[in-house]
């Protein structure tokens, strides 16, 4: 999820009442629902290393813990000793701090990217697959929860009428974030069933998975696994029989020699650890082959910037000339 996501809704937490608790407690939350976003450092070491350490132990229940155990010990140094301030409670810092912390790490597991939640013990990804990455409905819920109380109390002030409750629209807000979620974890189900209930022309579905729309909802980008293909669909509501299937088609390559040293480089090898739907595309090149492979939870081919993709040079003996991934 996006951070401007996280941090509204770190405030959002605050303004329930948490923010009374203890000195400081609405700047732990907000920077708790953004900490684990520290792994944005690796960057700095190219694309790849990105891919690898993101969402990585930051996003885990180690991390977790680890996280807040440091903000809260920050931000009780700062508050008690450098500012010597009214004194803060570690306790409610730490406990502050773990709100913000699980707040941010929630939110990353409800898109399909996913979170590796039991880092360093266990490496595999898990997603909930509900919500786009950047969700536009969570980002109103919680731009008119916070801002219209706002605007309420200086209406208020203006009339000397007696000022509303600040904790009222951020409750709801994070209710009906709660209830969007349930909706779409209903949808998410009912897209599920839709798709394996469905008949593919290259043969029995092997996995599939249905990816949330950017603005629609309840609309899914259904991808089907078989054994010689890839087929994305486009599941959600739309005609009276309930949900609508378009279909379309990424056949696997035959030259399976090519793909297996493909999947030997390193780089290759990070992308497949995180690829759940890998498409191998092979076309000819001067030294010999040119291989680029993409997740099919996060295909742009049909965009004028093709981003997410992995591109491997072989010469015409299979042997690895280079690598590069690309956001």
């Amino acid at each position: 999820m996006d951070n401007l996501t996280h941090t509204l809704y770190g405030l959002a937490l605050a303004r329930t009442g948490l923010h009374r608790t203890t000195p400081r407690a609405t700047l732990t939350l907000l920077v708790g629902a953004n900490l684990p976003d520290v792994d944005f450092i690796s960057i700095f070491w190219g694309d790849i290393n990105y891919l690898k350490y993101h969402r990585g132990i930051t996003h885990s229940f180690a991390g977790v813990i680890l996280g807040a155990v440091v903000l809260a010990s920050v931000v009780y140094w700062i508050n008690n000793h450098l500012l010597k301030g009214r004194p803060s409670s570690w306790r409610r810092l730490f406990w502050l701090s773990l709100i913000g912390v699980t707040s941010h790490v929630l939110l990353d597991f409800t898109n399909s990217y996913g979170i590796r939640p039991f880092l360093p013990f266990y490496k595999p990804w898990y997603a909930w697959d509900i919500a786009f990455i950047i969700d536009p409905w969570i980002l109103l819920v919680l731009t008119l929860g916070l801002g219209l109380p706002f605007l309420f109390r200086l209406i208020n002030q203006e009339i000397g009428a007696r000022p509303a409750e600040p904790h009222r629209g951020a409750l709801v807000c994070l209710a009906l974030i709660l209830l969007y979620w349930l909706s779409k974890d209903l949808s998410h189900r009912q897209a599920i069933v839709a798709l394996e209930q469905n008949r593919y022309s290259t043969g029995v579905s092997l996995r599939f998975g249905a990816m949330p729309q950017f603005f629609n909802p309840f609309g899914w980008y259904g991808i089907v696994e078989t054994e010689t293909a890839y087929h994305r669909t486009e599941v959600g509501w739309g005609n009276p029989n309930g949900f609508r299937v378009r279909n379309k088609l990424y056949h696997k390559p035959e030259q399976t020699e090519i793909i297996e040293s493909a999947k030997k480089g390193p780089q290759t090898q990070v992308f497949l650890a995180f690829a759940r739907f890998p498409w191998f595309q092979i076309e000819p090149s001067f030294e010999g082959y040119t291989i680029i492979l993409r997740d099919l939870r996060f295909d742009f081919a049909t965009r004028r910037r093709r981003g997410f993709v992995c591109t491997i040079e072989m010469d015409r003996q299979l042997k690895l000339l280079s690598e590069d991934f690309r956001f």
